[in-house]
């Protein structure tokens, strides 16, 4: 694992959950703070690199590992019933365990409270937006190819169904009482960047979109950001990193 050898890197855990805390070496009374999130069939372990970039520019970066993932578990993340079993769940324990992150962050970890934002990529951009929007505290959202729309996502997971399971019906139920897109007034005009790949046929960019679209007056301008970038599929490239760094730049 290639390491800076101007950043400090901790490896520990948050209760049960294993966790990389990144940071400039410079001690500071209070850090600014990114907590970022895997995506689906990642790991912790697979964002250092990426992290460290973050790091780079100042901010201390937290990367929890999801549940089923690295060292807490794997499955066989391409077949359909897997994702159709487990992605919802993962997607709830995230939100469930991001409570004990965020306290973490405050107490454990000298995160400024006042300067919190929350990232992440695929399954984690979708964790990270619904963070930003139920919990007011965090200052702004950067995510790279996820969805605030949560209606599509449930269609694209119940599409894996090969029959009903009245099961996945009661999961799908409640996690559209959390779509972000019935809960837009709790944002509160806090920064929201969405960015995506053009040619993305993992995550539909089309969702955020539709989102955007409808979430758009409720924001002043500049504060919520809907971008793609052409001929990029499902991944975080160099330019789409420096263009959520300078994002976050804006709003210190």
């Amino acid at each position: 694992m290639l390491r800076s050898e101007f950043l400090e890197y901790i490896d520990t855990k948050v209760g049960e959950i294993p966790t990389w805390v990144i940071r400039p070496k410079e001690k500071k009374d209070k850090y600014k703070t990114i907590i970022f999130y895997h995506g689906w069939g990642s790991c912790r372990n697979n964002q250092v690199f990426r992290a460290s970039i973050f790091a780079s520019y100042g901010y201390q970066v937290i990367l929890p590992e999801a549940r089923y993932h690295g060292e807490r578990g794997s499955l066989d993340y391409e077949k359909d019933e897997v994702k159709r079993d487990y992605f919802l769940r993962v997607l709830m324990h995230n939100i469930e365990e991001s409570v004990s992150i965020y306290k973490a962050a405050i107490e454990e970890f000298n995160a400024d409270e006042e300067n919190i934002y929350v990232s992440g990529h695929s399954l984690g951009a979708i964790t990270a937006g619904s963070i930003y929007t139920f919990n007011k505290k965090i200052k702004a959202a950067l995510l790279f190819n996820g969805s605030m729309n949560w209606q599509k996502i449930v269609e694209d997971i119940k599409s894996l169904e090969d029959e009903k399971d009245w099961t996945l019906d009661r999961r799908y139920e409640f996690s559209l009482q959390m779509d972000p897109m019935i809960h837009i007034e709790d944002m509160e005009n806090r920064p929201l960047f969405m960015i995506h790949g053009e040619e993305d046929d993992i995550v539909n960019p089309e969702y955020d979109r539709e989102f955007y679209k409808v979430a758009k007056e409720r924001f002043d301008e500049g504060r919520i950001i809907f971008e793609t970038f052409e001929k990029t599929t499902h991944q975080i490239t160099t330019h789409m990193l420096e263009r959520g760094i300078n994002l976050l730049k804006e709003i210190e």
